[in-house]
């Protein structure tokens, strides 16, 4: 090398030593390089291994309607084969006939995962309905709707029948209120019902668009919840 392009190298050197500022500076950039290098961010989206969406609004537990976030129930600190609360989201409407028939499965869902349940070697698994009005004639829902679908009890039509006759018993898990459909457009979801499962960090691990491994979202959460002996 020629001397003075070596000498111009440990000029330059000198002078970011001499500088803390510049020292720090340099050191903060080479830190984000390396972080933007080596991190492997996962996609925020609705497809198997993607970060659920957000979903945030207002929620009927059976005593009334409180606020609602679902990154509230995220665990990011869970590893796969451990123990963690897994999702069961549901999108339904209350005047979609399907919906009505298939309430008794997801309230047997919720009954199954349970902690307390002897035969379910997991923490719990938490079941959450959002519901929608889905802009087909007749359905014509309401928080008031919502509530007697929940509970199972008498004065509102759900499906052109009383609410109090639809399949299964009274839930006791969440309703969350989405009759603006702005949950439902940002989750993408066509028709309802739709499920997803999500695991405990918040990816989603499958979706009822996709059941060629699992015929529903219980057979799903039996298979992939499994903690490791």
């Amino acid at each position: 090398m020629h001397p003075g392009l070596m000498r111009l190298h440990e000029d330059d050197a000198a002078g970011i030593t001499d500088n803390p500022l510049l020292m720090v500076a340099t050191l903060v950039i080479a830190g984000l390089m390396i972080v933007a290098v080596t991190s492997d961010p996962v996609a925020t989206g609705t497809d198997i291994g993607d970060r659920a969406p957000e979903l945030t609004s207002v929620a009927y537990d059976g005593a009334g309607w409180a606020n609602f976030d679902l990154e509230s129930y995220f665990d990011e600190t869970w590893e796969e084969g451990q123990p963690g609360s897994w999702m069961i989201l549901e999108f339904m409407d209350t005047d979609c006939p399907y919906c009505v028939q298939s309430a008794k499965d997801i309230g047997d869902w919720d009954a199954i995962f349970d902690a307390a349940n002897p035969d379910w070697n997991n923490s719990d698994v938490h079941v959450i309905a959002v519901a929608a009005e889905l802009n087909i004639q007749g359905h014509d829902s309401s928080r008031e709707e919502i509530e007697a679908f929940r509970d199972k009890s008498s004065g509102y039509t759900c499906a052109k029948q009383d609410c109090s006759s639809r399949a299964g018993s009274a839930h006791a898990f969440p309703y969350v209120d989405d009759l603006s459909l702005d949950a439902m457009d940002a989750w993408k979801v066509r028709g309802t019902p739709t499920y997803f499962v999500i695991q405990p960090d918040g990816i989603i691990a499958w979706t009822s668009d996709n059941t060629a491994k699992y015929g529903n979202a219980g057979e799903a959460v039996a298979a992939l919840a499994v903690v490791d002996a």
